[in-house]
């Protein structure tokens, strides 16, 4: 889990407004897909035991399909832990600064992407399908200045609710860096005209 004392170039007075999991509702539905999957061999186990599949009866076919289904199990336990993985490792976090997303893609392989509010030009939340609409989850889209790429918040809970907020961060931040640019523009004028003066 990412705590945010441990990420880099951390402000002295950055706060985290939210850190963003997939929805509960995900898991729910990988689990249940996993466990279907899981009582196929029990499935196959009483086709074989029925009367016209005789033939698989023995000792070298019984022990060939104790092997099968350890196989079988070895594998689907694998892609359960691959997707629970995935799942879980993904974060996003919104401080009152920056936007990070942290993105497991395989067991190997990880993005972790930083992102100024300042620098934010668009936010959009979408809900697509019934039980996104029903369960309150959806995407959030993140278009940032320059050419950057598009940020996305996966399955994320209460999408309107995360985008509505982050809005708000982001006109804040374009605000404060306003007024920090023209502090630094005052100060760089008065800097020279105190050289033109000597």
């Amino acid at each position: 889990m990412f705590s945010l004392k441990y990420l880099p170039h951390k402000e002295a007075d950055e706060k985290p407004i939210f850190v963003l999991h997939r929805h509960g509702f995900v898991l729910g539905v990988i689990i249940a897909g996993f466990l279907l999957i899981g009582i196929l061999p029990l499935a196959a186990y009483l086709i074989i035991r029925a009367e016209p599949f005789q033939v698989f009866t023995g000792e070298a076919m019984a022990i060939f399909l104790r092997l099968l289904v350890f196989v079988f199990y070895l594998f689907w336990w694998m892609l359960f832990y691959y997707a629970f993985l995935d799942y879980y490792l993904d974060v996003w976090i919104v401080t009152n600064y920056r936007v990070i997303g942290v993105e497991q893609k395989g067991l190997f392989n990880r993005t972790v992407a930083e992102y100024k509010l300042f620098r934010i030009q668009d936010v959009v939340a979408e809900q697509k399908g019934f039980f996104a609409t029903l369960v309150n989850y959806g995407e959030i889209h993140i278009q940032t200045a320059g050419e950057q790429q598009v940020i996305k918040f996966k399955q994320v809970p209460s999408p309107n609710h995360v985008a509505r907020e982050l809005i708000r961060l982001v006109e804040f931040n374009k605000k404060q860096f306003a007024e920090l640019e023209k502090m630094e523009a005052g100060e760089m004028a008065n800097e020279e005209k105190t050289q033109k003066n000597f």
